[in-house]
């Protein structure tokens, strides 16, 4: 199977990459509801299931250690699987934060002199009978810094 075909409508791009801006609006704003609003009730979000879940598990790292973290997102790529299908890759730059999870660590250091984390975002999305786009699965990858070699 060859993934490049075109999208279902003219505004499939479009409404996929609104989703993603709309995501890191709500990061930056801290709102962990309007965050997972956009994963079907199904939804596996790295080893997370389900909504419910991964608003929870949201709603707790924005309490603790992203509550000042602000994410900018650049969408790298859309890759049209069918025309109600599609694979988005993107890039987070998350800065603000307090710590991170065990075993991640910043990507680089930032503009301020504090730590930045880099991640790729991979989203499975699919358009739903009512017309709207929603994320099936999501893989987030930390960033490592930059190898410094002999």
């Amino acid at each position: 199977m060859t993934a490049n075909h075109a999208p279902s409508s003219p505004d499939a791009e479009a409404s996929i990459r609104a989703i993603i801006a709309d995501q890191a609006a709500a990061w930056n704003q801290h709102d962990a509801k309007a965050w997972a609003s956009r994963f079907l009730p199904s939804a596996e979000f790295i080893n997370i299931l389900g909504t419910p879940a991964i608003e929870g598990i949201t709603s707790r790292i924005f309490a603790t250690i992203f509550k000042d973290s602000h994410d900018s997102v650049s969408v790298q790529k859309i890759v049209w699987v069918t025309p109600d299908l599609a694979i988005a890759h993107y890039e987070h730059a998350v800065s603000g934060y307090t710590a991170l999870p065990p075993g991640i660590q910043a990507s680089e250091q930032g503009a301020d002199g504090k730590g930045l984390l880099r991640t790729r975002m991979v989203y499975v999305l699919q358009k739903g009978a009512d017309g709207a786009w929603m994320i099936v699965n999501g893989q987030n990858t930390a960033i490592l810094p930059a190898f410094k070699g002999r």
